[in-house]
């Protein structure tokens, strides 16, 4: 990238967070630049928040690609409601607080949303929400997201389960420089992590499950860098997402799936979509699921969405 151009996207990188900063009380917040423009007459696509609640650095490269045609806004936990510990102890009430402040936000006219990793549930849950409301809702865009008590996934104690996560094995391989760009600390949490899953997996624990009930985000990724309120936030959320039970989903759904799955545990994302929803269809993302949301990797998931988001509303008045 050259200087001048960089130093650009800089200034509009800082612009956009510093918008999103002073709009701490807000659920809708713009990621893009043309999301800025109030008369853009482009198509918008709004995409919940992944676990940390924050709707920032996740979809910065997505939302980037996305530009100058489609309005990229983000769905995020609003600052302000964090310390409620109500706000975020059901998946029902998150969603329902921010499909009544998606609506507000955009009062009329069709609605295209998603959600990214444990967003993809919640965005599940506000389509209903939205409806109720008598809005219009487009085919749900999940990226590497699924519900977890739909009854869908494999036991691992299958066969099919272990030969998937060894023929997953392959793809790191293929992509070596999926481990080349990780960094020595987040490599060894990775690693005491997956430890740690091994051991509750041969006590028959879940991931993310504790001794003695309940779920902790620890199993899942890394929060030692949140401040105490946020990180009773995320467990909250990750808690609630255990909880949920949603009905069968007879509406359109595209899944984008990372094809590259952790190297001890299989996600099974495509697989419980399939299950769950009579019409998903599944798209494969190159890279892992932090990988397929950056640069190189983003530029697939971006193109597809592109193409859908434009066939959906221009095939509307």
């Amino acid at each position: 990238m050259n200087a001048p151009l960089g130093n650009i996207m800089a200034r509009n990188t800082h612009a956009l967070f510093a918008h999103a900063s002073r709009n701490s009380t807000r659920a809708i917040v713009p990621i893009n630049d043309c999301a800025l423009d109030p008369v853009a007459p482009r198509p918008a696509f709004y995409c919940v928040h992944s676990a940390s609640g924050v709707a920032g650095t996740d979809f910065l490269d997505l939302a980037r690609r996305l530009e100058p045609t489609i309005r990229f806004f983000g769905i995020q936990a609003p600052p302000k409601q964090m310390p409620d510990t109500e706000f975020g102890n059901s998946v029902e009430s998150i969603a329902d607080y921010y499909a009544h402040a998606l609506a507000e936000f955009e009062p009329t006219g069709p609605l295209l949303i998603g959600g990214y990793c444990v967003g993809a549930v919640i965005a599940l849950a506000m389509v209903d929400k939205l409806r109720a409301l008598g809005r219009e809702v487009g085919p749900l865009l999940v990226i590497d997201g699924a519900p977890e008590n739909t009854g869908a996934p494999m036991s691992r104690w299958k066969a099919r389960y272990w030969i998937e996560l060894i023929r997953n094995v392959r793809g790191w391989f293929n992509h070596g420089d999926l481990m080349r760009s990780r960094s020595l600390r987040s490599l060894l949490w990775s690693i005491a992590n997956n430890a740690s899953a091994i051991g509750k997996g041969v006590l028959g624990l879940k991931r993310g499950q504790k001794l003695g009930g309940g779920y902790a985000i620890e199993g899942i990724m890394d929060v030692s860098r949140y401040p105490p309120v946020h990180k009773s936030f995320v467990n909250r959320l990750f808690q609630a997402l255990f909880d949920y039970a949603p009905e069968r989903y007879s509406g359109n759904v595209v899944v984008y799936e990372a094809t590259v799955k952790p190297l001890l545990y299989l996600p099974q994302v495509a697989h419980t979509w399939q299950e769950f929803a009579s019409q998903a269809e599944v798209v494969e993302i190159v890279g892992t699921h932090i990988s397929m949301m950056h640069e190189p990797y983003v530029e697939s998931l971006a193109n597809d969405m592109r193409k859908r988001i434009n066939a959906f509303f221009s095939a509307r008045p």
